[in-house]
């Protein structure tokens, strides 16, 4: 794949969405031995687009070995975080939320 391309793929999208100041650091919680599709995707598309829109911005993926459902994480400036399970959902519905919270 050509850098134009790769480019091209992390700057357009729904995860290549400039996020509020007030966001701190963003986790991610999936366990290895569990099938979340949508949060696997979105850890592999959405993740890395936001990720590149925000370079300053800490994101850390925690893969414990028990199983647990899968949720994500945003604290925010005022170190208010805000959890909700992505248990069941698909990608776009994940980024979606996600964004929908961080940037209120």
């Amino acid at each position: 794949m050509k850098i134009e391309q790769i480019l091209a793929r992390l700057e357009t999208g729904l995860g290549a969405t400039k996020l509020s100041s007030q966001v701190q650091q963003v986790t991610l919680t999936l366990s290895q031995r569990t099938r979340a599709s949508g949060a696997r995707h979105f850890w592999h598309e959405h993740l890395r687009q936001l990720q590149y829109a925000n370079p300053a911005l800490p994101i850390q993926v925690n893969f414990p070995r028990e199983p647990c459902a899968p949720k994500l994480e945003i604290k925010f400036a005022n170190a208010v975080v805000d959890s909700f399970s992505i248990s069941g959902m698909k990608s776009n519905d994940i980024c979606q939320q996600f964004l929908d919270r961080a940037n209120k």
